[in-house]
């Protein structure tokens, strides 16, 4: 029983670091695309090392979350996937259509390109590149950011292990693992490459 009430604390605290890692992005996004600042280099610095942080926290939550529910205690706790708090009031829309008029006025203000070449599977050796936008990536990560705040915030004021459990999973791990982890893979290659060019300047 103490052994499973320490991987539930973990669990907990693992969620805690995941949740202020992406709000500190979140303001940081935030406060860049007020700013209009022309030097970009320092923020995308700062994206860099608060992006690999949010990365970490979350291969760790999702690690504490897997070693916890492998316990008795907690397949006995197991609920039915819970509706996510805000899904009747959220508008998905809104907030990427909202992000998006930011970072394309920010990015416009700074005269830096955002169009780049993608592969779809870099496996496939006949495959051709396609041309993206760092932009709609970067939207998407801000737009999972915000979406899964509430989840995590519900999570920390209940503190609740029983329910933590399934709340982390479908409302945080699994929207991150299916949709945010590649654009989160781009984005930080994206900003490594580009960092790399503006130094050679």
């Amino acid at each position: 029983m103490l052994r499973t009430m320490s991987d539930g604390d973990e669990l907990l605290r693992c969620l805690a670091a995941l949740q202020r890692a992406q709000a500190a992005w979140l303001s940081d996004l935030t406060t860049t695309c007020h700013d209009a600042d022309a030097a970009f280099a320092p923020a995308f610095r700062r994206w860099q090392e608060q992006l690999a942080h949010l990365q970490w926290h979350l291969h760790r939550g999702e690690s504490r979350l897997l070693h916890f529910v492998m316990t008795p205690q907690a397949r006995v706790a197991h609920q039915d996937p819970p509706i996510h708090p805000d899904a009747d009031h959220a508008d998905e829309h809104a907030t990427a259509k909202r992000w998006q008029r930011r970072l394309a006025a920010w990015f416009a203000e700074i005269h830096l390109t955002t169009t780049y070449r993608r592969l779809e599977n870099i496996r496939d050796l006949d495959g051709e590149a396609v041309n993206a936008d760092i932009i709609t990536d970067l939207v998407l990560l801000a737009e999972l950011a915000e979406q899964t705040a509430p989840v995590l915030l519900r999570i920390a004021h209940e503190r609740n292990v029983a329910t933590a459990q399934d709340l982390a999973f479908y409302g945080v791990i699994a929207p991150w693992r299916v949709r945010g982890l590649p654009a989160l893979h781009t984005v930080l290659r994206w900003l490594s490459e580009t960092l790399i060019d503006e130094d050679d300047w």
